[in-house]
């Protein structure tokens, strides 16, 4: 009987260390808090854990800061009783108890012993900014110039002192390069690690989060967000955090002088070495003075800290279920230390962006934990070795939840990746008509090269829809396009407008050399040489009908006073808003200022009654093409591709040149080197103008279309990168040279093309979570990056780019043939209207650009014509005498056949009376 209550006593003892592991509710609880810099991670390690116990367990977590953290767990301590056990059993910080908490542990001591700080893992801040043109190489930083940036003393960019550590510092040429500080609230992660950086990187500038500047903008959690769209600033976040947005880092400068170094490219060997040396292994005591910033070692980022497990080290005094709870801290502190966690290949701090502390200081801690953790005599103790024991913490055991979110995290990026790639990158502009065939042509160049789909549009809607629709006064100035485009620079007005009411900045990006000029229609009769002369003011006369015939003495006298025949003179002009008519007329008023009556800009109320409107471009060289003794103003190349003659003008230093003689680009270099070229690309450009600029062989009427974009890109998404991509492009070599003077345009200046990309580009800000684009030329990328998303190939092309020149060789070719044959038809009398422009000769002289294979083809072409034309007219004579003769011997058959049925007829008409008369005889028998 005494065997059997033995027996029983000991069935019941088990049965009781056994239950403790369920608690009173079947499921054992744990309560934790911890910093919101880790709490999505602390989440997921948890979770993790629970699913490896072979026991139900349930582990709550609250997120709020290291700092109420440990508010939370100091004063659960000092409530805890014998009678009533911990609400909160551990916390996560990277802020060690003061001296004031460990008292609450300390005070309490026979319930809960010491506190006890278990490092878990190693965090890594980095200071981070935003400046334009300098995000490619990383900017440097000290201790004490960030202090002294924090408290105000460094307000400027430009800083000398700032300057000294870059040296390379990009300058975009904007009016204020003040420094807009960004602040964490007190007690984030990064403000007191920040904040401890520096108390010991630089003591001689101390630094309180009360001492910051006052002019600093407190942005909370949204420190990454406020970064990315507010240029000129600086702030301060996980390292992680920042490098995951592609927000610019600092290098900044270690605890060995002169080395700078990003968060991301810490030696974690070295930094595990030195961090053995730093970091306690007593687990009990005081941890308030342990720092692990600016460590002595070679290549570690200075601003490091520790996350810490604190718990309480007695769990033996508060019940048997208090007491498994402590079993379950002790064996969640072993699950922090296994590979799971610390692998520095497939390991969850790795994922987290945090790093692991190294097996030298993990081994310490360890001896220490055995002996300074008091467990309950009646808890069951887990382990970490696999099996199925319900004590057992198995790496073997998971969940559905656990393993499909590992399996669904791997499926979202692979399908992330598979609509980043299949998703085409989208642009939209507005403008120009004039560059239209341009910025058509450079966008399929630039689909045709890029790896990545793309689909871009352009409207040519006119100059005033380009300058419209990026203002966007309508729409409460939020502009549905991404860059507007236009003939002339955006007007004083409305750049105010945008810029000092709107807040929005905008640059002028120029977009080529466009030439124009006035084109006359007179016939070779009466001008064999096709060379006319005229200055800016008999130009001024004829354009506001003082000057009606061609003989007029003003015309003689510009061209060595021989006079053309007394023709009246038809004036054409374009009726709608036009960027071509505000080029001419604003020529007309700087070249001609005290004769010019009609002012300038887009559309003029006030042209001449006798004068013909024109409704667009190509209907303006067609009616001066089809008008004999007309004149017309419109793009050089629409001129010469109809071959118009065009006018030589007199420019400023007395030379008479056309676009084809005269010096373009020279134009736009005098601009340049002017005073009139602003000095920041972010103020107005309402001013800048290539007309009449000085120079010998300077061609006088140039226009210099620009396109308008917002810098702040931020919230346009990958189109604000595809744009700074395109922009690029377009103002490279390729795009400059090749595709602008196949279209009759020419290229930028070199001095333009360089101050545009290397003071206006870097100020646009893209949104950093865009992935750049990359251009391959000259040679492959290595490792054959150059197959890869987003990069523009310079090997790359398609075959409808590829025959675009020929095509539009061919075109030009054949549009000057059609030319020539109108004009032979005119010159023989055929239209009394037509053109006395082409000849013969001359057609052959403007085909001179044009590859001679095609003028062959050409050639061929009019033959087989012309054949084809003979054999239809051989045709057709046959074919009206066949007709006479047909209609001929059809009347004669008509005439025979009525003279034979009359007679035919009669004798009919007797049959059918007799009939007529049987058949009665037959009926009335």
């Amino acid at each position: 009987m005494r065997a059997i209550s033995l027996f029983a006593l000991v069935a019941l003892l088990w049965a009781g260390r056994s239950a403790a592991q369920y608690g009173t509710s079947g499921v054992l609880t744990l309560s934790g808090e911890g910093p919101a810099e880790t709490g999505a991670s602390m989440l997921r390690f948890l979770k993790v854990f629970e699913t490896r116990l072979g026991v139900p367990a349930r582990i709550t977590y609250r997120v709020t800061t290291s700092v109420a953290a440990d508010a939370s767990i100091s004063a659960d301590v000092a409530a805890q009783t014998a009678a009533s056990p911990s609400k909160l059993q551990f916390a996560m910080t990277e802020q060690p108890l003061s001296s004031a908490q460990r008292a609450s542990f300390s005070g309490n001591a026979a319930v809960v012993g010491s506190s006890v700080h278990f490092p878990v893992y190693v965090n890594s801040y980095g200071l981070f900014y935003n400046v334009p043109g300098n995000r490619v190489t990383p900017l440097n930083i000290t201790a004490c110039l960030a202090a002294r940036i924090l408290t105000g003393d460094v307000q400027e960019w430009t800083h000398p002192d700032f300057l000294d550590k870059n040296p390379g510092f990009v300058k975009t040429g904007t009016d204020s390069y003040k420094i807009t500080v960004l602040m964490d609230t007190a007690t984030s992660g990064s403000t007191l690690a920040v904040l401890g950086w520096l108390a010991k990187a630089c003591p001689s500038v101390p630094v309180t989060y009360t001492g910051v500047r006052a002019d600093a903008v407190a942005v909370g959690s949204n420190m990454i967000a406020s970064l990315q769209s507010t240029g000129y600033s600086f702030g301060f976040a996980m390292g992680s955090v920042g490098r995951a947005a592609s927000v610019s880092e600092f290098a900044v400068e270690t605890a060995t002088a002169g080395q700078y170094l990003q968060t991301g490219s810490t030696n974690t060997t070295n930094m595990q070495v030195a961090l053995a040396a730093a970091v306690p292994t007593t687990l009990s005591g005081d941890y308030s003075t342990a720092t692990v910033v600016s460590l002595s070692a070679d290549r570690v980022a200075p601003i490091l800290t520790v996350g810490y497990l604190v718990t309480k080290s007695d769990w033996s005094t508060e019940g048997l279920e208090e007491g498994q709870r402590g079993e379950l801290v002790r064996a969640l502190c072993a699950f922090f230390q296994s590979s799971t966690i610390t692998s520095s290949s497939t390991g969850m701090l790795n994922d987290a962006g945090l790093l692991a502390l190294g097996s030298t200081l993990v081994s310490a801690v360890n001896i220490t934990a055995s002996s300074v953790f008091v467990s309950h005599p009646s808890a069951v103790k887990y382990t970490t070795t696999d099996g199925v024991g319900a004590n057992v913490v198995s790496s073997t055991r998971s969940s559905y939840e656990v393993t499909t979110y590992q399996d669904l995290t791997a499926q979202m990026a692979a399908m992330k990746k598979q609509l980043d790639v299949g998703a085409a990158r989208v642009m939209r502009g507005v403008g120009s008509s004039a560059v239209s065939l341009f910025m058509w042509r450079v966008f399929g160049e630039l689909k045709g090269r890029s790896t990545t789909p793309l689909h871009m549009v352009y409207r040519a809607a006119g100059s005033g829809a380009g300058q419209g629709e990026v203002l966007a006064k309508a729409n409460k100035y939020q502009s549905l396009v991404d860059f507007g485009a236009s003939d002339t620079p955006m007007p004083d007005a409305t750049f105010t407008e945008l810029t000092n009411t709107a807040k929005v900045p905008i640059v002028h990006i120029p977009i080529l050399l466009a030439p124009m000029n006035f084109f006359v229609n007179i016939p070779d009769s009466a001008l064999p040489s096709r060379l006319i002369k005229m200055s800016p003011c008999t130009i001024a006369k004829i354009m506001q009908a003082d000057i009606t015939s061609w003989s007029h003495a003003d015309i003689a006298a510009d061209n060595g006073g021989v006079a053309l025949p007394d023709q009246p003179i038809t004036v054409f002009y374009r009726q709608l808003s036009s960027g071509t008519t505000a080029v001419i007329t604003e020529y007309l008023n700087r070249a001609c200022a005290g004769t010019w009556r009609l002012g300038s800009g887009g559309l003029l109320s006030n042209w001449p009654p006798t004068f013909k409107p024109t409704a667009n471009a190509a209907n303006m060289s067609t009616s001066v093409f089809t008008t004999s003794w007309s004149i017309g103003y419109m793009d050089a190349a629409n001129g010469l591709d109809v071959n118009l003659i065009e006018v030589a003008v007199r420019n400023k230093d007395g030379n008479y040149v056309t676009s084809q003689t005269g010096d373009v680009p020279a134009a736009a270099t005098a601009l340049f080197k002017s005073d009139a070229w602003p000095k920041s690309p972010l103020l107005s450009f309402a001013s800048v103008s290539c007309l009449n600029q000085p120079g010998a062989n300077t061609f006088p009427i140039v226009a210099m279309p620009f396109m308008f974009v917002r810098t702040d890109l931020t919230s346009r998404g990958d189109s604000g990168a595809l744009l700074v991509a395109y922009l690029t492009f377009m103002l490279d070599t390729f795009a400059q040279n090749t595709i602008a003077k196949a279209l009759g345009f020419e290229p930028l200046p070199t001095e333009v093309r360089q101050y545009t990309t290397e003071r206006a580009l870097p100020l646009l800000q893209v949104d950093t979570r865009s992935k750049a684009w990359v251009f391959e030329s000259g040679s492959t990328l290595s490792g054959g990056k150059g197959s890869t998303d987003n990069v523009i190939s310079g090997f790359g092309g398609n075959y409808e780019n590829l025959n675009a020149q020929g095509f539009a060789d061919f075109y030009k070719a054949y549009n000057l043939a059609q030319n020539r044959a109108q004009a032979t038809k005119a010159a023989s009398g055929g239209n009394s209207t037509g053109s006395g422009s082409g000849s013969g000769g001359n057609y052959t002289a403007v085909l001179s650009g044009i590859p001679p294979d095609l003028i062959d083809q050409l050639d061929n072409l009019q033959k087989q014509v012309d054949i084809l034309k003979a054999v239809a007219i051989t045709a057709a004579v046959f074919g009206v005498f066949g007709l006479s003769l047909a209609i001929f011997t059809s009347c004669r058959m008509f005439v025979h056949m009525s003279l034979n049925g009359g007679v035919r007829r009669q004798k009919s008409i007797s049959n059918f009376s007799v009939g007529e008369g049987s058949m009665g005889s037959e009926k009335s028998v």
